[in-house]
């Protein structure tokens, strides 16, 4: 009975160490010895690494999520219509602003159709100016804390 604990505790730490070392924060990519690269050293309180938050490590991706900002283009309730309207929204996004990434999604107890993914707030801003400008849509706002997708 002893030994079946022992295994399956050491199991259970084996994939647990699997699963850390495949996180990586953003400070320990930059710090990371690469052969031909430079090398980088920061000095900071461990408080600000735990706030930069870590992504996964995946060579068939080229991007990795963060704590950023998004704009908000449409904002409808639980209704069949307000599907459509955000369905809409997302393909005339997709057609006059081809460079930004849109998002339509329910989130209980309505529909959003969401734009962009930005690190900074004056990125979303500056975009936001841009589509109140060039487009039909007049009323957006910037919604922070989203998780977002950032290229490499």
């Amino acid at each position: 009975m002893e030994f079946k604990k022992a295994g399956l505790l050491s199991l259970f730490l084996f994939i647990s160490v699997l699963t850390s070392a495949q996180k990586r924060t953003l400070v320990q990519d930059l710090e990371s010895d690469e052969p031909g690269c430079g090398q980088v050293h920061i000095e900071m309180d461990q408080r600000i690494d735990s706030l930069l938050g870590s992504y996964k490590v995946n060579p068939d991706e080229e991007s990795f999520k963060a704590i950023g900002y998004r704009i908000q283009v449409y904002m409808g309730n639980n209704t069949r219509q307000s599907k459509e309207q955000a369905t809409q929204t997302d393909k005339y996004i997709r057609e006059n602003f081809p460079d930004l990434p849109v998002y339509t999604v329910f989130r209980s107890p309505r529909w959003l159709c969401l734009v962009g993914d930005f690190l900074y707030y004056e990125e979303a801003y500056e975009t936001m100016r841009r589509l109140k400008k060039e487009s039909q849509f007049k009323q957006m706002i910037i919604l922070r804390n989203q998780e977002i997708r950032v290229p490499l």
